[in-house]
């Protein structure tokens, strides 16, 4: 069984949902700390004139310790305003059509949330369907944890959920022990980025890091064979 464990972001890219295709398991780590200027509550559609931000406003005068699953939203007009940025953006795209009425459907109803965590968790389970994932998507708090690091805490989950694979990004590697994972014959897939296909964008210059509805709306159903499903296997040894 391969896990998969990610702050969730607003909205994300490709290969955000392409990691959590590759797993069995995917678990919303939300029980960390909120950091500002992030994508936690933010992400780009590109353009001609540059990449336009669509950002959540998110309360945090006085919250400096606050995590991720308790920030708040500040002004609840932001789902219209992100519609109406989203369906004048990419109205022209060849598959914009096909999801339209789904869309704005899904923006109305962000609309109602208090917290930045229960709008990040909409999308990511409905934008997940549409292409095609059907990974489970639980939230880390249904688990208990004793570590002090944060590679103890990854190690634990699997454990708690029979995990024999973790399935990271190419950052990662940049934190993980990955001697920790060895140690309980865990092993560690680091997802593959570099070989995604371009698609027609209107921009002059390709983006792949934009949010997934900028592929959606570009190519329509065939948006989940941009996501490849390729890794590699590291060790302690071998990064």
């Amino acid at each position: 069984m391969r896990l998969a464990v990610l702050q969730s972001n607003y909205i994300p890219w490709k290969g955000y949902f392409d990691l959590m295709g590759m797993a069995d398991l995917f678990v919303v780590y939300d029980s960390v700390q909120y950091t500002k200027n992030d994508w936690r509550n933010r992400n780009i559609l590109p353009s001609p004139t540059g990449p336009t931000w669509l950002t959540i406003p998110v309360t945090t005068a006085g919250r400096s310790e606050q995590r991720i699953n308790e920030a708040e939203i500040g002004d609840r007009r932001w789902a219209r305003k992100h519609w109406q940025t989203v369906s004048q953006m990419l109205a022209r795209r060849p598959g914009f059509a096909t999801y339209r009425d789904q869309w704005e459907t899904w923006w109305g109803e962000a609309e109602s949330f208090k917290l930045l965590h229960d709008v990040n968790v909409h999308f990511l389970q409905r934008f997940a369907g549409q292409l095609e994932i059907t990974t489970p998507i639980v939230d880390d708090r249904d688990y208990q944890f004793v570590a002090d690091t944060p590679t103890g805490k990854l190690v634990q989950l699997c454990e708690a959920v029979g995990a024999d694979r973790y399935v990271t990004g190419p950052a990662g590697l940049d934190y993980l022990e990955l001697h920790r994972f060895g140690q309980k014959g865990i092993a560690v897939d680091v997802i593959d980025y570099s070989s995604y296909p371009e698609y027609q964008q209107t921009t002059g210059e390709f983006r792949h890091g934009v949010s997934v509805i900028d592929l959606l709306a570009s190519v329509g159903p065939e948006a989940s064979k941009h996501l490849l499903g390729s890794f590699r296997t590291v060790t302690d040894s071998s990064t």
